[in-house]
């Protein structure tokens, strides 16, 4: 029986890189680092990550969803990367608050826009800045 070290950069390894090793990784361990997994997985798989991101989810069925859908796939070079958002500080405060109020949604909701729709939030201000010229 191998001993998987109780770490998250361990379980990592295991899940992505020595995949034959899962076998050993408990369901301790599986309980103890699904949380951040999961948060890290949301990265890139928001969607899926929000659907195993309930109260009362099975966290060992849970790591074993996402090893086994990380089977075929390389070690993923996003994993460990902090988040590298500079479209959130082209915003200014002042301009955050404009459209949190214009827009009527939740501050976490206007940054995942900006995070994921710059674009659209571009547009949104600059037609929000030119109505106000207008008054």
């Amino acid at each position: 029986m191998k001993i998987i070290d109780d770490n998250l950069l361990a379980i990592t390894n295991v899940m992505f890189k020595n995949k034959s090793d899962w076998q050993w990784v408990t369901d301790e361990q599986k309980e103890t680092y699904f949380f951040i997994i999961n948060r890290m997985m949301s990265k890139i798989y928001y969607e899926k990550a929000q659907l195993l991101n309930t109260k009362n989810i099975d966290k060992v069925s849970s790591m074993n969803l996402w090893y086994n859908f990380f089977l075929d796939k390389p070690y993923p070079k996003w994993f460990w990367s902090k988040d590298k958002s500079s479209k959130k500080e082209l915003i200014t405060q002042k301009d955050f608050k404009l459209l949190l109020h214009k827009l009527k949604i939740k501050d976490k909701d206007l940054k995942y826009l900006i995070d994921k729709h710059f674009d659209f939030i571009k547009d949104e201000l600059k037609y929000f800045k030119s109505l106000e010229k207008e008054k």
